[in-house]
């Protein structure tokens, strides 16, 4: 299943859906599921008002609230799914809570999952690693390869795929980073690598824009980074969260971003250095990671301009697509503009 948030055009910004997309990537249908379960409890004798209530208390426009269910969400979902049929039929059906299902140019997209609890982004790729610290005048030290490598950042800088990415005032050089980012479902501590999949709701495309000026002088400090990344609308991620079932174990998709649509990097999730399981498992070490904890995977190898000597300017539009998970678009506009 592919999870989305929402909101149709014309209506309020405030009344954020929890949906699911249908069809296929590039021109889905966009289920709304409370719409759908309102209209079957009214059918089956419901009070219209009733109805809606239970129908938003079940799929909350937050996706933290939703994991939070402990699967009920969405093994609800399925079953309205399953029982969907036409979804272009459904477009044309209503209830209590409006239409069951729009068009994908009709609503406006939001970032899958609502303000993470914790949003910790890995180092997980060797390729990235040596080519990116090359250019920064660096080698992959050691202990990189003793352990999943990461840093915290603010997750009030996650931001949704209809939404543009902060070019920060302070930075002449910044950059995409193609990766996918491990969403948890069910929380847990000290949780083996062998038990990781238990643990994770699925995954989305996270594109983190990072400021490779800054970066090279926070670099030379103890600490960072800081101001390289984290800033608000500086972590891109979508479109959908697709769920664990539909991914296929090891992950190995193709990656690839494409600048003003153009082809500049590509890659494979197969190449991955620090797998799924052991970034969960390192995570989760003395901690308690909870529904909606987000954990990128870091950057593919020469997912990143700084790799390939090649930079993106105000007004870029950056598309990241890996397979499976669809393609996520980012234009970057100066602070200020958007």
């Amino acid at each position: 299943m592919r999870i989305c948030r929402f909101t149709p055009h014309g209506w309020p910004d405030a009344e954020v859906r929890a949906g699911a997309a249908v069809g296929a990537l590039d021109a889905p249908v966009i289920v709304d599921l409370a719409a759908l379960l309102a209209s079957e409890i009214v059918a089956d004798g419901g009070e219209p008002g009733r109805a809606a209530e239970l129908a938003r208390a079940t799929f909350p426009g937050s996706t933290v609230a939703l994991l939070g269910s402990g699967g009920r969400a969405q093994r609800e979902a399925e079953r309205l799914l399953g029982a969907l049929g036409d979804p272009e039929a459904a477009r044309r059906e209503t209830g209590p809570l409006g239409p069951h299902a729009h068009a994908r140019e009709a609503v406006r997209l939001l970032a899958p999952v609502d303000r993470p609890p914790a949003l910790r982004d890995f180092f997980a790729f060797e390729d990235h690693m040596v080519n990116a610290l090359r250019n920064l005048g660096r080698e992959v030290p050691p202990a990189w390869y003793e352990a999943p490598s990461h840093y915290v950042t603010r997750s009030a800088s996650v931001f949704g795929p209809d939404e543009a990415g902060q070019w920060p005032a302070y930075t002449e050089k910044l950059d995409y980073e193609l990766e996918f980012a491990i969403v948890i479902g069910r929380s847990g501590r000290d949780i083996p690598p062998e038990r990781a999949w238990d643990h994770i709701a699925g995954l989305t495309i996270f594109n983190d824009l990072s400021c490779r000026d800054v970066q090279r002088r926070e670099m030379g400090t103890a600490v960072g980074p800081a101001k390289t990344k984290g800033f608000d609308r500086g972590c891109a991620t979508g479109p959908y969260l697709v769920t664990a079932d539909e991914i296929p174990r090891p992950f190995a998709a193709g990656m690839r971003a494409f600048v003003n649509g153009e082809l500049w990097s590509r890659g494979s999730a197969g190449s991955i250095h620090w797998s799924i399981e052991q970034i969960v498992a390192h995570a989760s070490a003395g901690e308690t990671l909870l529904p909606g904890d987000m954990l990128g995977s870091g950057t593919v190898g020469t997912g990143a301009g700084i790799e390939i000597d090649r930079w993106i300017k105000p007004g870029d539009v950056i598309r990241l697509e890996i397979d499976g998970l669809g393609a996520l678009e980012t234009r970057v506009e100066r602070a200020g503009e958007s």
